[in-house]
Order: structure tokens, then C-alpha cells, then sequence
């Protein structure tokens, strides 16, 4: 056998080996064909998919929801069984895609539950397992609700390009957090106050149908670039405690706040018994003492910010946070850091809350 046969036989030999390395890699690869979250992926695809085809079965309604179970996709054929997916005669799997209409706005949340193998995460949940004390720095139980209290370092929620902290957990499993960034030097309201004669603003934040200077600006924030067609599916609207609140209050339950409410809002801003219900100082009672700064996250933050509660025993002062509460002419500037509720349905995906690594959501 001459060089030349030799050398092509050798190359034969090797594209020959080199085919069999690459059949074997494939096959490994089509062997674990599905992991839990492309499953995931897959049936959220599905639903969304059908959903578009039959619009008339979406939910209708402001918080409503329908469900696609993951039984029905694989009887319609749009999955595989699972057994067939993940090589596994015993996998067992239940699950099922929710969409929620929030604000006209779609939210599509998949859930799936593998017994011990696997099972999606809420965020709400995770923050619960990773934050939850009864004593010290972390979040508290309150009622069915729970509350961040104290200099809390690990409550960072990103979203899209936004960096929140979370407030705490909402009753219906909502999360409340705080907007890091927000709106710049604005005011409250600005209008003509007849009991000082003078343009000192008037602080009602929405009376006789009409908007407060800055419920107007709340809005305009809301219909603005900033909160994206991805974003807004994740907020959910609720309920706006904008009763006022005399400085000698000592309650710090919500209600004063809460004495008066304005349904079906998406974005708000902060109340001022959320202030104080973050301070675990118990020297911390009425609502200008400078005590509730300490042990209160809320007071390590270096702006100047608005909140929602109105002064009850003026016309024209409105509470505003700088590392303390105090009482500033409705006219006045300060920023505007938005407050919203999170759905119940966003997934955990990754982040210990803390600053550098953030909680994340699906």
C-alpha cells in the first residue's frame, strides 16, 4: 500500500472517529432534553399562544385571572407526556399557567411542581424564607402582612433597568417596594390657598375629581418611557391611603391614613405610617419624633422626598422624609419616589436582595 492510500485511509479513519465523538455528544444532549424551567418556558409559551388565539377567554376584568393547566396541554398534544420529555417513567408533574389582567395589561406566570425534584419559587415566598425574624433587623409578621423593620441591608428588588426596596408584603401577597430613583424636585401642589393668601398649594391629593399637582405628575410618570410594556404587566393597581394625619398621632397601624382611600391605583407614594412602621426604636411614637429615624432603613436614605399624607391640621402642609418626617408647605420641592405593589406572581430567578445582587424576577 503506497504513502498517498495510506494517508487517505487515515482520513477516513479520523473524519470517521470524529463523527462517531460528535453523534455521541448529541445524543447526550438529546438525553436531557427538557430541564423544569424550559418547561416552564414552554408552557407559558403555549399559553400565551392560545390565549392570543382566543382573546375573548382573557380575563376582563382588573385583577382577574384564568388558568391553562399543564394536563390540558399535554392532552391537546402541545406537549409531550412528561415521561417521554425527561427520560423518566416516574417523573410526575402537576402545573398550570395563570394570566392576570392587571390595569389591561397581561400577565402570563407559570408554575410547575415536580414533588421533591422541583417547584417554582415566588419572589414574595423567597423574601419570606430568606428575611423572616421575630426579633432584630429583618421582616416582620404583621397580621397576614409582613413588614421590613430596621436598617435592613438585603431588600433590593430589581426591574427592568429600576432598583426598588421592598417595604414588605402586602396581604394579598403583593410586594410593596420603594423606587430608588424617581421623578425630580417637584411639587406637591402649587394652587392658590385662600386661608394664607398665598400660591402655598392645597394638600388634597385628589378632591372633587380633581388631581393634586402632583397625583398629575404620578401619572404622566406612569404613561412616560420609563415604565416599560415589559414592566407594567407586574403592577398590580390597590388601594391609596391618602387620609391626613395630625403630628401628634401616635398610631401606626394606617389608621389615620387609611381613613380615606383611592381605588384602582398603580403607582402612589410613600404613607407616613409605612415610615414609621419601619423603625424599630421604641422611643419612636409620635409622627415627627426624630427618634423613628433610627433602626429604620428608610432613614439611611440620603433624598428629600414627598410622601403621600397630608397634614390634617392645615391646609397647606404636607409630610416629607428626610432622614426624619417633618412638614413642608405643599408648594415646596422635594423628589418624588414612587411606591408600587409587585404581583403575587412574579418568579424568583436569582439575588439575595442586598445591593450588588438583587432580588430578580421572571
Amino acid at each position: 500500500m503506497d504513502q498517498k492510500m495510506i494517508k487517505t485511509l487515515g482520513a477516513i479513519i479520523a473524519g470517521f472517529a470524529v463523527f462517531i465523538i460528535v453523534l455521541f455528544f448529541v445524543s447526550s444532549c438529546t438525553n436531557t432534553k427538557y430541564t423544569y424551567e424550559k418547561l416552564e418556558e414552554k408552557m407559558m409559551k403555549i399559553a400565551m399562544s392560545y390565549y392570543d388565539a382566543n382573546k375573548k377567554e382573557l380575563p376582563q376584568q382588573d385583577k382577574d385571572t384564568k388558568s391553562l393547566t399543564l394536563k390540558k396541554m399535554i392532552s391537546d398534544g402541545k406537549i409531550e407526556e412528561l415521561s417521554e420529555l425527561f427520560d423518566d417513567e416516574n417523573i410526575k408533574c402537576d402545573g398550570n399557567v395563570t394570566v392576570t389582567n392587571n390595569n389591561g395589561h397581561y400577565l402570563y406566570s407559570p408554575y410547575l411542581s415536580c414533588g421533591d425534584d422541583y417547584e417554582t419559587k415566588y419572589l414574595a415566598d423567597k423574601i419570606i424564607d430568606d428575611s423572616l425574624v421575630e426579633s432584630g433587623v429583618g421582616l416582620y409578621a404583621n397580621g397576614d402582612a409582613y413588614v421590613m423593620k430596621g436598617e435592613v441591608l438585603n431588600n433590593y428588588v430589581k426591574m427592568g433597568e429600576k432598583m426598588f426596596r421592598i417595604i414588605g408584603i402586602n396581604e394579598d401577597g403583593t410586594i410593596r417596594l420603594f423606587e430608588l430613583s424617581g421623578m425630580q424636585q417637584i411639587v406637591w401642589d402649587d394652587r392658590y390657598n385662600p386661608d394664607n393668601n398665598y400660591n402655598s398649594g392645597l394638600n388634597e391629593y385628589y378632591f372633587n375629581n380633581i388631581n393634586s399637582r402632583i397625583k398629575q405628575s404620578l401619572e404622566e410618570y406612569y404613561d412616560s418611557d420609563t415604565w416599560t410594556e415589559e414592566m407594567k404587566p407586574y403592577l398590580s393597581t390597590f388601594d391609596l391611603c391618602v387620609g391626613k394625619r395630625s403630628s401628634a398621632d401616635i398610631t401606626k397601624d394606617g389608621s389615620a391614613e387609611c381613613s380615606q382611600k383611592l381605588e384602582g391605583q398603580v403607582l402612589g407614594l410613600l404613607s407616613t405610617h409605612e415610615y414609621l412602621q419601619a423603625s424599630l426604636d421604641k422611643n419612636c411614637v409620635a409622627t415627627l419624633d426624630k427618634t423613628c429615624r433610627n433602626y429604620n432603613w428608610f432613614g439611611n436614605l440620603d433624598l428629600g422626598v414627598w410622601t403621600i399624607t397630608a397634614d390634617a391640621e392645615t391646609s397647606r402642609s404636607v409630610y416629607i422624609m428626610y432622614k426624619s418626617l417633618s412638614l413642608n408647605t405643599a408648594s415646596g420641592f422635594a423628589y418624588a419616589n414612587v411606591v408600587v405593589n409587585l404581583s403575587d406572581k412574579a418568579i424568583y430567578v436569582d439575588g439575595d436582595g442586598t445591593e450588588k445582587n438583587p432580588y430578580t424576577f421572571r
